[in-house]
């Protein structure tokens, strides 16, 4: 007899594989074709929203480089000695090397300054800070006419151009683009270029992050290209953007997108117009690079589910019974048979407990998937609140999906603010804590919160990363209050041993504007660089308390450097409280860019009498910037500037440099050697000891305790009586012998010292000779 292995057609079981594997191979299919149509329609506007994005942060850091760089021109336009110099027609050797400081500190203080020139049309010549001993016009042929460009223009652009010249030997081929300042009092033959580097802008392009087949470029209202991001030696060219830029500019559109063929390529073509710099910017992405994503989301979604349909085939047929076999007894159970138990059908109470751990399995995989699907929409909603935080704008069609779809939220209409809270570190702990005990704390301080502000259940919690979460709340009345904010922290830091920063937030009376909100919230934390003994920092009464804008203290800053070259570190510790009081009413991000720039300069300034190697050896830095930037506070910065000082004074004292004696000792020996001069000043003085003259005058009289017009004068009348009692020249020969150019003042001068004229001193006292 043979035996044969049998299977019954018409059994249920084989009725449920055959309908399972049916549907789960449409629902492929359909899961497929629904996949690869919506991401076909979607990706499109989706890409384009991205690039836009990039084009939107390119064109904000653009506009950041015009407005450094137009601050340094209107510095330089506010300047005294920089509008005396352009205007003079002849500068006088102290007067040069006064500007020339000024010209090379601003170009030394700004990485991105090529170069400064003063153009003086009445006498056709330049001043400018190229270190190079060669004229202007082999410098930078174009300068001229970009003067007489500048003037006919109704607001004021970068004009690209290129810097060339040969110097030693070697070519230079600087391309450059060009700020020109012109004086409100001046024609337009008088003026002021801001040069700047084109590798400014390249270095922009980097921060992007673009992807190899993706290239920004800049170009001018005309389409002249002006750079480009992977061909940066094509500099005003007109044919390198010649492919796409005419529909560009046929458009009419300040910004858009477009798919087009470049290169032999289907790519998107995303622009942008800045009417204030008349400047397009363009991205151009590879479109296979950008759906690439795509293709290979569709190939492993049918990988994995032919994989899955492979497996369920083995498991049907190597564990049929085991598998399939407590299905088919709920089923025999469901007709009326009993379940296949291995023994003679008993009574009902074994079926009973069976079914019932059939439904008790069924509800707490329901029950699961419920809970997953809640945590999803928490997942989901808290990561649309972080896009609206971060930045991403915030349409009615989204709030519309925010508040229907996750309709857990707890915020609606009416006045907000977003609190940024940043955990620190722990008080009591060291080493790093796990991302799940961050997380225990973030929801601890946010139940907290919710606790202290009980008035407002309206709040949500959104994790913006490691070490930093937001709160979102309705306004109480009393305005998140400092007192209440305050014990927050406290609290949180008594029960999770974890030290606490909160920074509030501008008013929101929407939800898209807690963006802002929030980024403000931020803001006001950075204020814990001035002031790190709050717990609370308000933005608006920060704001409040700062100064609108920023001035670089370039007098402050020639004094400090002054009085430490003379070793007077009373008048340097002065000078420091001074700069850094001002500075507390700043904002952090200027404060920042003056100690940047403080430090560049005063590294300049005396690189080449002293050594900071030790110095920068102790902290463990290469620069003195670096030292700066590694302080959170800045008492701790102006405790170093202080440090600072006693460092490079101690330098200079082991170069022989001289201190405030012995400077005076060597104005004084000049002053006798030049005394009869009439041409002899305190500026003539100060130039030669290479000082301010308002600081030598101080330091003169500090040291003389008498100030220099006396201490001249009194040498020139002490000659005068003499002169007056040796020889017998007359009262001006004498005046012009010893210094005076006019007699009659001579004589005013020595009348109010001796009480008598000279002829009345000289009868006197030879008339007392001739008595003895």
């Amino acid at each position: 007899m043979k035996w044969r292995w049998h299977v019954p057609t018409r059994s249920f079981l084989f009725r449920l594989i055959a309908a399972n594997t049916i549907i789960f191979v449409l629902s492929l299919l359909i899961l497929s074709v629904v996949n690869y149509t919506f991401t076909n329609m979607i990706s499109e506007k989706q890409i384009s929203e991205t690039h836009r994005k990039l084009l939107d942060q390119t064109n904000a850091n653009i506009e950041m480089l015009y407005e450094r760089a137009f601050r340094v021109g209107e510095q330089l336009l506010n300047d005294k000695d920089v509008i005396k110099s352009l205007y003079a027609l002849r500068l006088d050797p102290a007067d040069s090397l006064v500007l020339d400081r000024k010209l090379h500190d601003a170009v030394n203080a700004n990485e991105f300054i090529n170069s400064v020139y003063l153009y003086n049309g009445a006498t056709g010549s330049f001043i400018h800070s190229i270190p190079q001993d060669v004229e202007i016009f082999d410098i930078d042929p174009e300068a001229r006419r970009l003067v007489h460009v500048r003037s006919g223009l109704g607001k004021m652009i970068f004009l690209p151009h290129r810097q060339q010249y040969v110097y030693s030997g070697k070519h230079y081929d600087n391309p450059i683009l060009s700020l020109i300042f012109i004086p409100s009092d001046a024609r337009s033959e008088y003026a002021i270029f801001i040069n700047l580097k084109l590798s400014a802008l390249q270095e922009l392009f980097d921060k992007m992050g673009g992807s190899p087949e993706s290239s920004f470029m800049v170009t001018n209202k005309n389409g002249i290209l002006i750079t480009r991001s992977d061909k940066p030696e094509a500099f005003m060219d007109a044919a390198s953007g010649a492919e796409f830029m005419g529909k560009v500019m046929k458009s009419g559109n300040v910004s858009g997108s477009f798919v087009d063929s470049i290169s032999g390529s289907k790519s998107l073509v995303t622009y942008a117009y800045n009417d204030k710099l008349e400047w397009y910017l363009l991205n151009a992405t590879s479109y296979a690079y950008l759906t690439k994503g795509s293709f290979i989301l569709q190939r492993n979604i049918i990988i994995i589910s032919l994989l899955l349909l492979f497996a369920c085939f083995a498991a049907t047929i190597l564990m049929n019974r085991k598998l399939y076999g407590p299905i088919g007894n709920v089923v025999q159970m469901v007709k009326g048979s009993h379940p296949a138990t291995g023994e003679a059908a008993g009574g009902s109470g074994d079926e009973a407990a069976y079914l019932s751990d059939v439904f008790k399995n069924l509800i707490g995989k329901v029950t699961s998937l419920e809970d997953s699907a809640v945590k999803h929409r928490e997942r989901l909603k808290e990561s649309r609140l972080k896009d609206i935080l971060l930045g991403e704008p915030a349409t009615d069609e989204t709030m519309k999906d925010l508040h229907s779809a996750l309709h857990g939220i707890r915020l609606h209409s009416g006045p907000m603010r977003a609190v940024a809270v940043v955990v620190e570190s722990p008080v009591q702990r060291e080493g790093s804590v796990a991302d799940t005990g961050i997380r225990l704390v973030k929801d601890t301080v946010f139940e907290l919160a919710r606790r202290i502000f009980q008035e407002r259940e309206e709040m949500e919690k959104v994790d913006i990363g490691r070490q930093m979460f937001a709160i979102l709340m309705h306004e109480p009345q009393d305005h998140p209050s400092t007192h209440r904010l305050n014990m927050l922290v406290q609290q949180a830091e008594r029960v999770t041993g974890f030290r606490m920063k909160i920074g509030v937030g501008s008013r929101a009376v929407s939800i898209g504007e807690l963006g802002q909100s929030f980024e403000d919230a931020r803001e006001a934390l950075e204020y814990s660089f001035v002031d790190h003994r709050r717990m609370v920092y308000h933005f608006d009464a920060i704001r409040a308390s700062m100064e609108s804008s920023s001035r670089y203290p370039v007098k402050l800053e020639r004094s400090l450097f002054e009085a430490i070259k003379v070793n007077d570190r009373k008048e340097a510790g002065r000078i420091l409280g001074e700069w850094f009081g001002a500075l507390r009413r700043y904002a952090p991000a200027d404060i920042r860019a003056a100690l940047r720039q403080s430090v560049t300069t005063i590294e300049t300034e005396f690189g080449t009498m002293a050594d900071f190697t030790p110095l920068l050896r102790d902290y463990g830095k290469d620069s003195l910037y670096g030292i700066v930037q590694h302080f959170a506070e800045l008492e701790r910065v102006e405790a170093f500037y202080g440090e600072l000082a006693d460092f490079i004074i101690e330098q200079l004292k082991m170069n022989r440099h001289q201190d405030r004696a012995d400077v005076v000792r060597i104005a004084c020996e000049f002053i006798g050697n030049h005394y009869r001069s009439s041409g002899l000043s305190a500026e003539l003085v100060a130039s030669e000891l290479n000082l301010s003259v308002p600081y030598f005058s101080k330091l003169f009289n500090e040291v003389m305790s008498v100030s220099f017009t006396q201490y001249v004068t009194d040498l020139r009348l002490h000659e005068a009586e003499q002169l007056l009692l040796a020889t017998t020249l007359n009262v001006k020969d004498i005046g012009e012998r010893i210094g005076f150019q006019n007699s009659s003042y001579f004589i005013t001068v020595f009348k109010k010292k001796n009480g008598t004229s000279p002829n009345q001193f000289r009868k006197m006292n030879r008339a007392d000779r001739v008595a003895e």
